[in-house]
Parts: C-alpha cells; sequence; structure tokens
C-alpha cells in the first residue's frame, strides 16, 4: 500500500471507530524548520479545537509491520489524550482589536523555511526571518500559538509595518529577556549542571524568562547593547536554538577563530538540537562600535 492509500484507508479505519457524526479531515500543514506534513483532525460534535495529528510516522508504522486496526487506536488514544481543551469561541481571533493583545514574534531560520515563508508574512534578519505568532498560552509545559499567515493578516486589513510593531511590543512585555551565566539555565529549568571550570573563558546565555523562543532578543539593539556593556565589548553570538543564543566575548575567545564557533554550532545542532529547534548554522559578531549585529564569514 502506498502513502496516498494508507492515508485513505487510515482514514476510513478511525471514522469507523469513532463517533458517526465526528469531521475527520487530512491536510497538508507546513511546521517550522520542516517539510510539508499531513495532519489528521478528528472533531467530535460539540468541538471546535482538536490537536493535529501527523501521519507520517503511522506509516512508518505500517511498513514495519503494524496493522492498521492497531494504528488507528492509536491516533484516537492520542487524540483522547491530548483534547485537554473543551469547546471555545476562537472568534476571538479573527476580531484584530482582540487578537492583538498576543502577537509576538519569533525567530527562524530563512534557508529551511523558504517555502513557508512564502505564506507568512516576515521580515529578514540576516540570513534569519522575523516571523510572528499569536500567542495562546504560556506555562511550565511550553507555548502554543497560531503562526500568523497572509491570509491572517488580510482578513484583519493591516499591513506588515503594524504587524511588526505590534509584535515587538508584546514580545518585549509578555516574554521579557534574561542574560546571564550559563547557571541561568539552571535557574530557568531546575536541571542541575555541573559547576563550571574557572579556567574556563565565560560563557552566557540570551534568552526569556520561559526559556522558550528566546532567540528573537538578538534583534533588539538596545539588548544588545546592554549585553555589550555586561560583557565589557564585541561579542559572538552562536545560535544554540530558537530558544537561546549563547554569548561569547571576543577579549576571552580570541584564541578561537570563527571557523571553530562555527564548527561547535554545527555539531550542537547535528548531535543536540531537534530539527524543529535549529535556528542556524551561522555565527554573528556585535560590534560595539558600529552597535550592530553581522554575520560572520568564514570561507
Amino acid at each position: 500500500m502506498n502513502y496516498s492509500q494508507f492515508l485513505e484507508t487510515i482514514t476510513k479505519e478511525v471514522r469507523e471507530r469513532t463517533d458517526p457524526k465526528a469531521r475527520i479531515c487530512i491536510s497538508s500543514i507546513q511546521k517550522i524548520n520542516l517539510p510539508m506534513m499531513d495532519g489528521m483532525t478528528i472533531l467530535l460534535p460539540g468541538e471546535n479545537t482538536a490537536p493535529t495529528i501527523y501521519l507520517d510516522s503511522y506509516y512508518q508504522e505500517y511498513l514495519e509491520g503494524a496493522s492498521l486496526s492497531g494504528l488507528a487506536e492509536k491516533i484516537l488514544s492520542f487524540h483522547s489524550e491530548n483534547q485537554t481543551i473543551p469547546a471555545c469561541d476562537i472568534s476571538f481571533f479573527t476580531n484584530f482589536e482582540q487578537a492583538r493583545k498576543r502577537i509576538i514574534c519569533r525567530l527562524v531560520n530563512c534557508e529551511m523555511n523558504q517555502q513557508l515563508l512564502k505564506e507568512i508574512p516576515h521580515l529578514c534578519f540576516l540570513d534569519l526571518a522575523v516571523v510572528y505568532y499569536y500567542e495562546m498560552e504560556i506555562n511550565s509545559s511550553g507555548h502554543s500559538g497560531i503562526l500568523v499567515r497572509n491570509t491572517h493578516m488580510e482578513m484583519w486589513g493591516i499591513d506588515l509595518c503594524q504587524l511588526h510593531a505590534i509584535a515587538i511590543r508584546n514580545t518585549r512585555t509578555l516574554l521579557p529577556y534574561r542574560f546571564g551565566t550559563m547557571d541561568l539555565l539552571a535557574e530557568l529549568t531546575d536541571i542541575p549542571f555541573p559547576p563550571r571550570d574557572p579556567d574556563a573563558p565565560p560563557m552566557y546565555i540570551l534568552t526569556n524568562e520561559q526559556l522558550c523562543y528566546g532567540a528573537v532578543n538578538i534583534i533588539f539593539d538596545d539588548i544588545l547593547h546592554t549585553v555589550s556593556d555586561k560583557v565589557g565589548g564585541d561579542f559572538y553570538v552562536l545560535p544554540s536554538s530558537i530558544h537561546e543564543c549563547l554569548i561569547l566575548p571576543i577579549f576571552s575567545w580570541n584564541e578561537k577563530d570563527p571557523e571553530k564557533l562555527q564548527s561547535i554550532v554545527r555539531e550542537i545542532n547535528q548531535k543536540y538540537v531537534s530539527v524543529e529547534d535549529i535556528l542556524g548554522n551561522h555565527i554573528y559578531r556585535y560590534s560595539r562600535a558600529v552597535q550592530k549585529l553581522g554575520l560572520v564569514s568564514c570561507l
């Protein structure tokens, strides 16, 4: 059975096992840093929200010998376990005066999201792009939100400049930045980290209080200037993920040439960062003299 046949058959299997009035649909969805994927939603009577169940992994399980009936039960179980949000009025999102209060910005990689960027409002920043989300929830389990698309901006009757200004203001208010030593990770996550080698050159982290999508803070000139004050001059920025960036003072790391630092970023991305969380493989340098962040060329 090929993939198209699987999608049709698994939909039928799920339909046979759930409420006959349920609305089941499959749509192609583009997510940050990922190729187009097929997602199933199951809307039971009285529901207007449902988790998206991505089917690529289920097809792989089928190819490895899993039964269609077993996969259908697994899909329904996932739906049940993740359908924690009761039916709600989602008209807030169509009302811009309500939606504008929680529109924030995030930073993503341009090259990895070329196709998606054609469908969403964005502003380029070096080799990255500022994109916009409606922030649904901020809690200990993370963030959930709605990616703002060109169709949403048209529905609201606003332009990119207006959207960007609103998102910048909300991001600074709802997700204030945090800067500190690597001990900050332990403070924000309650994860015990081994003590730092006192002879090692200093390394800092720039993120936000939720340690979630905090890399966007490198777009703010005043924050970078403040960081420069705190580290005593120019510094390298290593994009360790979409959630945070590492800050390395130039004067302490001058023995490490930029090419070696870029290799470190690539190794981190390959070994430790999920594809969805990769920000980029390039490094940046902040110049205090011109008060500007720029790409570091490593040819």
